[in-house]
């Protein structure tokens, strides 16, 4: 018999935040759009500081825009990471999450959030999470497998009520792609 609930218990951390949304990333349009909208700039400026520095006519100001676009460029994601953890450790510690058939409710420090299957229609699986994401694939909620002791039902129910999110290359869900590329 399939079941039709599974509670979680788990505190939030700043791993479980860091392959949520690399797999956010790599596999919804936003996380790749948020991508190309921090490496293009910064790529950009570059190539035009290469390109001046080859007529002669880079200056400091031309170097510093380049370096400080990589440099957002590469710590956006820690950013993300680490407000997103700041956000948790604000609601509380120990998290309780109920996932059924009308959704997905969490309760901490502050209170409860209701999201009914609705907000949530997407989902993908990590090696160690599940997360749920609304139609454009924004990350809403990580649900860490540690936090129950049931991640297969936990799965089932997910996969009952959400749509995976899928490659645009290929079509084959980002688990079934993730774990086929890691068992080679």
């Amino acid at each position: 018999m399939e079941q039709e609930r599974v509670e979680l218990a788990y505190a939030p951390t700043a791993e479980d935040f860091r392959e949520a949304f690399a797999a956010q990333a790599r596999h919804t349009t936003a996380g790749r759009l948020v991508r190309v909208l921090v490496w293009v700039p910064a790529v950009i400026a570059a190539l035009g500081g290469v390109l001046k520095a080859a007529d002669g006519e880079a200056g400091v100001p031309d170097a510093l825009t380049a370096a400080a676009l990589v440099a957002l460029a590469l710590l956006a994601p820690r950013y993300q990471v680490f407000s997103a953890q700041r956000r948790a450790a604000r609601r509380g510690g120990e998290y309780r999450a109920v996932v059924d058939a009308t959704g997905v409710s969490v309760t901490d420090a502050r209170g409860t959030r209701v999201l009914p299957w609705t907000r949530v229609p997407r989902s993908l699986e990590t090696e160690r999470l599940f997360v749920v994401l609304n139609s454009s694939g924004n990350c809403l909620l990580t649900l860490p497998k540690r936090g129950t002791s049931s991640p297969d039902a936990l799965r089932a129910l997910i996969a009952r009520h959400t749509t995976p999110v899928v490659r645009a290359a290929g079509g084959a869900a980002c688990d079934a792609a993730d774990q086929a590329a890691h068992s080679k």
